[in-house]
Parts: structure tokens; sequence; C-alpha cells
């Protein structure tokens, strides 16, 4: 499949486009709103360079990888599924419930795939959280932090769709959906403000899923860099070291009635960003009709969450 980026966004260097060489599909188009700013070797000479529009309009690309700042993610998919492009567009994919709408009548409209870039859904540690041998799953417990983000960076507005709850509260939320494969519902939350921004710096939120399962978590942009999730079932407990953004060779550990480090399990190399990517374009070739209930679901939910804003 041939793919075109909007936005000369770090993720998209870091991680799309080598996920996009490892798989062994093509790179035809970059979108850039200043096309000066690239240096001269940003990216093959292949590969062409040139405005938003001009990666819609290239009947070559088949697909759009969109990573732009999180307020233009419901307009710019819009933009690519009303041209025929398939998009995979960066989390969170709206920032309401009505541009999601939007999306989706875009896609079904076109009969284009959009998949929201959960890239977490496709390694293959989330599955062996999900069957492991310890019993019913009763609570999770999640964590997700990094330091403060620089004056001017994207995360520090509000209107931009920033703050760590739209940043990152969206994979803990999604921890939760994906082991007790429930709709989650707001029991508590906490939440600490940046004092020179209008967006939080620390939130705590209590999630139930029914069934007396539940799920506590923390995210933060003013703390170290730290990522956990801890699975506590009636007989055992597993946990992931770094769930959201792990490396090549992922690690976790697991207990089955007792305390202390566990049993250690290593998991094959892998990259989850070119696990997706696979994921993604099996769905295009095969006509998936995509699905937008997981992201409605987690959107609500943040939307109460961040009505704590003060």
């Amino acid at each position: 499949m041939k793919f075109g980026v909007l936005g000369n966004a770090k993720i998209a260097r870091d991680q799309l486009i080598p996920a996009i060489q490892q798989a062994e599909y093509s790179l035809v188009h970059i979108g850039t709103r200043n096309t000066q700013i690239l240096p001269d070797d940003a990216y093959e000479d292949r590969v062409k360079v040139g405005r938003y529009e001009d990666v819609l309009n290239n009947d070559e690309v088949e697909a759009v990888y969109i990573p732009l700042p999180n307020h233009l993610h419901a307009e710019w998919s819009i933009r690519a599924l009303n041209a025929g492009k398939h998009v995979l567009c960066e989390k969170p994919m709206a920032l309401s419930l009505s541009e999601i709408d939007a999306v989706e009548a875009a896609a079904l409209a076109n009969n284009r795939y959009f998949y929201e870039a959960f890239m977490v859904r496709s390694h293959p540690q989330w599955s062996w959280l999900k069957q492991l041998d310890i019993g019913a799953a009763l609570h999770v417990s999640t964590t997700f932090s990094y330091p403060p983000r620089p004056d001017g960076n994207v995360r520090n507005y509000a209107f931009m769709g920033g703050g760590p709850v739209l940043d990152i509260a969206c994979y803990t939320v999604l921890s939760g959906m994906m082991i007790f494969e429930s709709e989650p519902r707001l029991l508590s939350c906490d939440m600490q403000m940046e004092p020179n921004l209008n967006v939080e710096k620390t939130m705590n939120a209590l999630l139930d899923f029914g069934e007396g399962r539940r799920l506590s978590m923390q995210v933060s942009s003013a703390m170290a860099l730290s990522q956990t999730v801890h699975l506590t079932s009636k007989k055992g407990w597993g946990r992931l070291d770094t769930p959201f953004n792990p490396e090549e060779v992922a690690t976790a550990s697991w207990g089955l009635g007792e305390l202390g480090e566990g049993k250690k399990v290593v998991f094959e190399p892998c990259n989850q960003y070119a696990l997706m990517l696979n994921d993604f374009v099996n769905s295009c070739q095969n006509n998936i009709k995509p699905e937008f209930t997981t992201s409605k679901r987690i959107c609500s939910l943040l939307q109460q969450i961040l009505a704590f804003r003060t």
C-alpha cells in the first residue's frame, strides 16, 4: 500500500515512517505547512513533499496517516476520506462525539477504512495478559506520565486538544476496555491544573466496568517518564512493564498467589507500529467496515473527566 503523511510530526519521523519501511509498504508523499523548514535530506528523493492538499490530490496515495495536532484530526480525516483515501489517524481521533459522527459518516459515504492509531492493540503482550491463567480479572492499575513539555508545545494548549487527559488517558482507559471487554463508567476523578496553563498536569480517576471490576488510573505531564499496567485477579496478578511504548523486546511478569518479582516473561521482538500497519492494510484491502464504538466510548469518558478542569 502507498502512504501519504500529513505533517512532519516527531511520531511520524520516529515511528510510523520507519514502520512503513519495515512492513515493506511505500511512503510516496509528505504534506507539511512549510516545505522550507525541512532539511534537504529529510526524506528520500522518491518521496514527494508538498502541502496537505497536495497529498490528498495525489492519485498515487492510497492511505493517509494523520499525526497533526489533536484539534485538526477530525477535520483532515474527513478531508482525506472525501478524497477517497483510507485513513490512519493518531489518537484522539476527535475532540467530541459530534466530530466522531462526522468522520464515521465520511468513511461510510466514501467506502473507505478509518482506524484510530492505538498501536498497543496490535502488540502480543496484551493478548498474553488477557489469556493469563490466573482467574478472572478484577482490578487494573494503570499509570502513564512524562515530564513537562517545553513552552509552545501543542500539549500545553487546551484549544489544541492538549493536556495529558486527551494525550495519554485514552491509553489507560483503553487498557480497561481491552481487559474487561466492557464499557467504562466514571466513579471519581481528581485533577490538578497547571498553574500557568489552562490544561491539567495530573489526573487520577476510578472507573467501573461492571460486576465488581475496577480500573484506577493516573496520567501526568508533570512527572518522570513512567508507565505500568498491573492486573489483579482472584488467584494472581500480571504486569506489563512498558505497556504503551515498549522497546522492540517487551517484558512482563506474573504471579499465582505469591508476592515479589514473580515469573518473568520476555516477548519475541516486534514493532507494534508495523503490526498495526499490517492490520490496517489488511482491513483496507478486505473492505472491512470501520468500527467507531470504542472511540466513542473513550471520547465520552474523557469528556466527563475534562469537566473537572477548573
